[in-house]
């Protein structure tokens, strides 16, 4: 416990929520239950859709690569890439939406739709770089919450990545990498790389807020991403 300005007593949770930097001005009570609205689901299926096509045209080497085996393209490549976008990119932003509304903030993901034309038309040439959309937030919070906001969106990849670390520890154990094997290399593989991107302190990505926040949780962020990674290339 420690006391504030005016000598009242707080809590540790009480700090880690930002009541330590003064009042906090929502627009709605703080920590109701996520709900999406029928435009949200409408903006997410459509991202994921078309995400996993560009993701798994991606990895398969573009269109000319899909086009002369198309067989593994959708046996293999759409199931990987769908796993992908689904971990790797919606439980990131619903990371974001959940930790918004516990602060009491209207927020739902709004789709860009060029940026994922762009996608498309990259992954056609075997590579892809994607802006597909993020959670649009409303309300009054101050740096520690935004920090907050931003920051558990790469640590949500991270726990990702170390969910399926043991799957693949065990697979590389045994000598040879079955499907599941592979699935779960590649699901660390990809959410180290994302939590890795969005740590990068350039604006709009999370990292430039959570350092506006705080540089010693930003450099905590990076280390346990850096951890996940050693952990990884040491298997």
């Amino acid at each position: 416990m420690r006391r504030g300005p005016f000598g009242e007593k707080r809590s540790f949770n009480d700090l880690f929520r930002g009541r330590d930097d003064g009042p906090i001005q929502v627009n709605r009570r703080g920590g109701s239950g996520l709900t999406f609205s029928e435009t949200e689901k409408k903006e997410i299926k459509e991202s994921v859709v078309i995400l996993t096509i560009a993701f798994a045209m991606a990895l398969t080497g573009g269109l000319s690569a899909v086009m002369n085996d198309v067989r593994t393209f959708l046996i293999y490549e759409i199931p990987f890439a769908f796993v992908a976008v689904m971990t790797g990119f919606l439980l990131h932003e619903i990371a974001h939406k959940w930790m918004a509304v516990y602060y009491g903030c209207w927020a739902e993901y709004r789709g860009n739709r060029s940026g994922l034309l762009v996608a498309v038309l990259m992954s056609t040439f075997g590579f892809l770089l994607a802006a597909p959309g993020a959670v649009m937030i409303m309300g009054r919070i101050n740096d520690k919450q935004h920090g907050h906001i931003a920051a558990v969106g790469p640590l949500t990849n991270v726990i990702l990545a170390m969910i399926a670390m043991p799957i693949y520890a065990m697979e590389v154990g045994a000598g040879e990498l079955s499907i599941l094997g592979s699935l779960a290399r590649f699901l660390i593989i990809i959410n180290l790389i994302l939590a890795g991107f969005n740590m990068i302190p350039v604006s709009p990505l999370d990292g430039s807020k959570v350092l506006a926040w705080s540089f010693g949780a930003y450099c905590l962020v990076v280390a346990c991403i850096l951890a996940a990674a050693n952990t990884y290339w040491s298997l």
